[in-house]
């Protein structure tokens, strides 16, 4: 079986790969989410070492980290692609989604190494997600905060599993946790999944005490003097060190109706899943931008309705994404369980996360209301997507063991419903797909 893993495997990393690589060449680079202030943040910074501040219309609140690695592809670009120099950036995220999809193996493998359906599961999640494909192509910094908050949840599982807290492993994890806020603040929901693990890890000894609490202060530390000097600065200059923009003089409870928390927006969820149905309804509106492209940046183009093609394309996506929403959520449920009832805080990273991150996302877009619903994008979630499949690779493991037909009904429906989520995840169909 274990041969048969390295297969698997490679033909979804393969797979991912091809897609994605074709959606950076022709993705164009005006396209997408606030591209022309991410673009202008990238150009100020590189060649004029500036960061843009809140007088233009820019990203000035984001982190420069990956502005500063964009920019330096644009600035290669301009020698070598200057008919489109950003086109560069969209390449080099393109690298970062297949990086990412590495590491997720590879944190599958150090958590779980003798189950290969729940590393195929977890794996094969990734590379069948509409997001993160569509992320990838653009000029845009989710993805590399993805890598890098899969990289850290890395790194803290190998120092968890191997109760290894001495203090290189634990620089190297501050590292990578201060890398990613230099990049989105939404990596801030990893940095508390982090420490909270390990101080479960303390408190139930799991190591000795006072060596998991040194581990701690080392990579607290070490996040602190990589990503300290981005706070301060935005603390000085705008007051609010994580995200300067005015918000509703009322408590935040009060900012958004109940429809915005329990609207599900049935039917039009599964039959017409696009702006501007179910506005400012959070679990519909996410979940369309999941699984389809409710903002209209990918599968169609917002300033025109959809095509009847796209329109069953979009259409087919909220149905096919069922499955995998269930099943992660599942497996999410199981693995935190497991965690607390098995008292192993190794598990902790990857299974508070992705509550971490629904609460964060709720609260940032319930303190920002907009009549639009702009700030309801899945792409705020993105940095999760890794621990989201782990949790579908838990359950889906837990089903492929039943065997059977249990087993061969859940590959085919996984297979089935990959399969035809590709002419969807391939930008323009080149291929014709029907």
């Amino acid at each position: 079986m274990r041969g048969r893993s390295y297969v698997v495997a490679a033909v979804l990393l393969a797979t991912l790969a091809l897609i994605a690589a074709w959606n950076s060449y022709d993705y164009p680079s005006y396209g997408g989410f606030d591209v022309a202030e991410h673009q202008a943040y990238a150009d100020l910074l590189i060649h004029h070492g500036q960061i843009p501040g809140p007088e233009t219309r820019s990203e000035y609140y984001t982190p420069p980290g990956f502005y500063a690695l964009a920019g330096a592809a644009t600035l290669l670009g301009e020698h070598i692609h200057r008919q489109d120099p950003h086109k560069l950036a969209q390449y080099m995220n393109w690298a970062v989604l297949v990086a990412t999809a590495v590491v997720l193996l590879l944190l599958a493998r150090e958590f779980f190494p003798r189950r290969p359906w729940l590393q195929a599961g977890a794996l094969g999640y990734f590379c069948f997600l509409p997001v993160a494909f569509r992320l990838s192509a653009m000029f845009h910094p989710e993805p590399l905060s993805m890598l890098l908050t899969t990289v850290a949840l890395l790194l803290a599982a190998r120092m968890l599993v191997r109760r290894d807290f001495r203090p290189l492993p634990a620089i190297a994890l501050g590292i990578a946790l201060g890398a990613a806020q230099l990049v989105r603040a939404f990596s801030l929901w990893t940095f508390a999944a982090v420490v909270i693990a390990f101080a479960v890890a303390a408190f139930l000894r799991y190591a000795e005490r006072r060596t998991v609490l040194t581990g701690l202060a080392v990579v607290v530390a070490a996040c602190a003097a990589v990503a300290s000097p981005w706070y301060i600065r935005q603390a000085i200059h705008y007051g609010n060190p994580v995200f300067d923009r005015p918000t509703e003089d009322r408590p935040i409870w009060e900012r958004r109706p109940s429809s915005f928390y329990f609207g599900l927006g049935l039917p039009q969820v599964f039959t017409d899943p696009v702006r501007p149905n179910f506005v400012n309804e959070a679990m519909p509106t996410t979940y369309s931008d999941l699984w389809g492209d409710y903002f209209g940046v990918f599968g169609w183009d917002a300033a025109h309705a959809p095509t009847p093609r796209q329109h069953d394309e979009l259409r087919q996506q909220s149905e096919l994404g069922l499955l995998p929403t269930l099943l992660a959520l599942a497996g999410w449920v199981a693995l935190l369980a497991a965690s607390i009832r098995r008292r192993a805080p190794a598990f902790l990273p990857v299974a508070l996360l992705p509550g971490l991150g629904i609460l964060g996302y709720l609260y940032f877009t319930a303190s920002y209301p907009t009549p639009d619903g702009d700030v309801l994008k899945a792409s705020y979630m993105l940095t999760t997507a890794p621990a989201w499949a782990l949790a579908f690779g838990y359950a889906f493991d837990w089903i492929a063991a039943r065997g059977g037909f249990v087993r061969a009904a859940l590959v085919v429906l996984t297979v089935g419903s990959a399969l035809l989520s590709i002419p969807f995840l391939v930008y323009g169909n080149p291929l014709g797909f029907l």
